[in-house]
This record gives structure tokens, C-alpha cells and sequence, in this order.
């Protein structure tokens, strides 16, 4: 199964800045019923003030606009691991961590009217043109740093926000929720407003103020990081007593109970119905993140993307070079891990790890397919209860079953 690793902005590189650049000017350029399809994009979050907001679905509409946005990126650009990077605005907030560069998304607008004059997504030098606009907006990008509220939420706004209980909170199931993980996350909790992701929106100013914020490409940014807020807070308390990933089942507003059916009028999304209960788990809709720790069955490692292990002390990464993966110890010292022996690799290639079905874990040539009877590497563990891989903070990779108890490990290679 191909999962693409969406990855922290300061982790991107120019050539993938380029990439995604690219990607939204073709869907800009691109036509369909008289509209460039970023613009349906544009357009979708703007008729969608109560369909993805201000109530519990606001995490799953969201996760399926960026999905469907991250598919048609890869389709137009002929990439199908092109993936969206996520800003994480808690510690990120100054260069070089930040996407506001003149390399990339452009910095701070102007003093005068807020216009961006640089980066990307210029008016001027970036073609960036704004046509579906609002009372506020002009044909080019604005940004107004700072002036609607002083400050970004922080690492510690951060992890308040990913304690809170349950998923959300009667009786009314939206805005006027006063407690709840999803009400915190999108910045209604009274006496607490403009909190989180609403006050992400106010901070930037300009284009992200009115519903046509994904005029601004920080908006994609900004909403991955939320969404990997959604998959963290699923991570942290999915073995709580009476943990639920997602609440209502009934009770909401339509569109915002577990199987109600959200309104999505999308060129890729043609005649499908999706559910908040569809949507729960992000790596079943093809994508991950790069702090995420583990791969599962049927899962694949492709060059260039990595597993950490949860103290970050340790990562495995799928070389692009060659057909290998290598292992990182604290410090950047890179060593071999899974290595071509016999047969060798194909020369100058890069290979893909796969943890296959049947619990083997294969590192195989792409022209033979994971089924190559004679890889150039693999662990011999099939048919074997392997639940996933995982990269250990005493620096072993390990295969674990259901209980995270070891299957199979490979220590670290002696230093030197």
C-alpha cells in the first residue's frame, strides 16, 4: 500500500518546495466547468462556513478536503508521493522553521494594504492570482502578521489541547461546546476564543481571515498541522478506558454525526459519500507523518522517507541513492541496516522496505515487485503474528506483535 510521509515543513527541500509550487499552478491553471480547480478548492472551504466547522466534524471534513486536495496534486503533477507539508506554528515561529520565506510561500505583507511581495505566491512575480474572493479581499495575496491577535498558539497551548477529553461534548455539538478536545483544538471553548486553529487564521491575517482562506497556500500548511493534532490525540488516547476516536453517533447537526454523510463537491470526488467514520484512521487513506514510529502491514518505506523512533534518538531511512536502508544514531552517524547481499541490488537504484502481509519484511528491486522470490534483502518472518515495525529508543528495529512484544529485532551495527 503506498502511504506518502507528509513532513514538517523545516524538513522540506527546495526541489519539493518547487514541486508543490507546481503542482498548485497547474490545478490553477487547469479548467472544469469554467473554474480552475484550485479554485473549486477555494470555493468548497468558502460554502462550507457550517458543513466543516463549528462542530465535531470539523476534523473529518477537513481531513477528506485535504486528501482529496494531496490527490489531485499528485495527479496533475505525475508525482504520487507529492504530499503536503504540515507548519508546526506551536514551536515554528522564525526562520529558516517557518514556511514564510521568500524561498517558498513569501513573507509578511506589505505595511501600506498588506500585500505580499515576495516568495512563490506573489501577485507580481508569483502569478499568484486571487479570483474567488470575498468583501475583504483583493485579486492578490495578503498577509497582516500579528495585527488581529499578538501572538501564535505554543508547545504548551499545544499539549493542553491534546489532554482534553472526550473527542467532544453535549448537548449541542458545536460552538458552544465548554469542553471537549475538538471545540479546544478549533479555538471556540469560552472565555478562550480565538484559540488554536481559529487563532492561527486571525495571527496570519489577510487572505486567511474569510472562508476563501485557501487563497493563501499556508492555509494547507496550517490545516495539516491540525490534522496531525486529530492523529496525535488519537495516539495518546486510544487505550484510555472508553476511548472514542470520534462523538457523536447522534444528536449533532447533519453532516456531523459518526455516519452522517459530509458535503463534499469536489472534480475527484465525483458522486462519493464520506463519513466522519471513513475517515478516522489517516494511514488507511495513504498518508503519515514523519514523527509517527511505526509501519504496518502492507505498508511500504519508499526512498526518502524515514521512521523515527519515539525519543527521536533513532530513524531508519530508505536510501535514495541505492538500494538500502540505513540506520541514524543520535548525532546524524549514518550505518547500514538492511543491506543487498545475495543477490545483490540493482546498481545505482533505490529499493523499497516493505513489511508484507504475511509479517516479511522486504526490501525489494521496484521492477520485480515486493514478490520477488529472491530479494535483495528480507527478514524471513513469514507467516509470523508480526502487528507492525517499529524503530526501538535503544536503537533496535524490531518487528512486535499485538502486545508491542519483540518477533524479530536487528541491534544496531558496531560503531566503526
Amino acid at each position: 500500500m503506498k502511504v506518502v510521509m507528509r513532513k514538517n515543513h523545516a524538513w522540506v527541500y527546495f526541489d519539493e518546495k518547487s514541486s508543490f509550487y507546481n503542482a498548485v499552478m497547474a490545478l490553477k491553471r487547469k479548467q472544469q466547468d469554467g473554474t480552475n480547480l484550485y479554485d473549486m478548492y477555494v470555493n468548497e472551504h468558502r460554502d462550507a462556513a457550517f458543513a466543516g466547522h463549528r462542530g465535531p466534524a470539523f476534523f473529518a471534513w477537513h481531513r477528506q478536503f485535504l486528501k482529496s486536495f494531496e490527490d489531485a496534486l499528485q495527479s496533475v503533477s505525475g508525482k504520487e508521493l507529492l504530499s503536503l507539508p504540515y507548519w508546526d506554528w506551536s514551536v515554528a515561529k522564525a526562520a529558516p522553521a517557518w514556511p514564510f520565506g521568500e524561498d517558498f510561500l513569501g513573507t509578511n505583507g506589505r505595511a501600506s494594504d498588506g500585500k505580499v511581495m515576495d516568495g512563490m505566491f506573489a501577485y507580481d512575480t508569483g502569478h499568484w492570482n486571487l479570483n474567488v474572493r470575498t468583501n475583504l479581499e483583493q485579486p492578490y495575496l495578503r498577509r497582516q502578521f500579528g495585527t488581529n491577535v499578538s501572538s501564535l498558539p505554543g508547545f504548551s497551548d499545544y499539549w493542553t489541547t491534546l489532554a482534553q477529553t472526550p473527542y467532544d461534548k453535549g448537548p449541542f455539538w458545536d460552538m458552544r461546546s465548554d469542553s471537549g478536545f475538538r471545540n479546544m483544538a478549533e479555538g471556540w471553548i469560552p472565555g478562550a476564543e480565538a484559540g488554536m486553529h481559529n487563532r492561527v487564521h486571525l495571527w496570519v491575517g489577510g487572505s486567511m481571515l474569510p472562508m476563501s482562506s485557501p487563497n493563501d497556500p499556508v492555509f494547507w500548511l496550517h490545516h495539516c498541522f491540525i490534522d496531525k493534532l486529530w492523529a496525535d490525540w488519537q495516539a495518546t488516547h486510544q487505550k484510555d478506558v472508553g476511548y472514542q476516536p470520534y462523538l457523536p453517533t447522534a444528536g449533532a447537526n447533519s453532516g456531523h454525526n459518526l455516519n452522517d454523510s459530509m458535503a463534499f463537491d469536489l472534480p475527484n470526488m465525483a458522486g462519493q459519500t464520506v463519513t466522519p467514520a471513513q475517515v478516522l484512521s489517516h494511514r488507511a487513506l495513504g498518508y503519515r507523518y514523519d514523527t509517527e514510529d511505526y509501519l504496518l502491514p502492507g505498508e511500504e518505506l519508499y526512498p526518502g522517507q524515514w521512521i523515527w523512533s519515539a525519543s527521536k534518538n533513532y530513524l531508519i531511512w530508505s536510501r535514495e541513492d541505492r538500494c538500502g536502508v540505513s540506520l541514524n544514531v543520535s548525532g546524524g552517524q549514518q550505518q547500514p541496516w538492511a543491506a543487498p547481499s545475495n543477490p545483490p541490488g540493482p546498481a545505482g537504484r533505490a529499493c523499497r522496505l516493505m513489511l508484507k502481509n504475511d509479517g516479511n519484511l522486504v526490501l525489494y528491486d521496484p521492477a520485480k515487485g515486493p514478490n520477488d522470490p529472491n530479494p535483495p534483502w528480507q527478514s524471513g518472518t513469514a507467516n509470523r503474528p508480526v502487528s507492525r515495525l517499529r524503530v526501538l529508543d535503544d536503537g533496535h528495529i524490531a518487528l512486535v506483535d499485538s502486545n508491542n512484544t519483540p518477533i524479530w529485532s536487528r541491534p544496531p551495527p558496531p560503531a566503526g
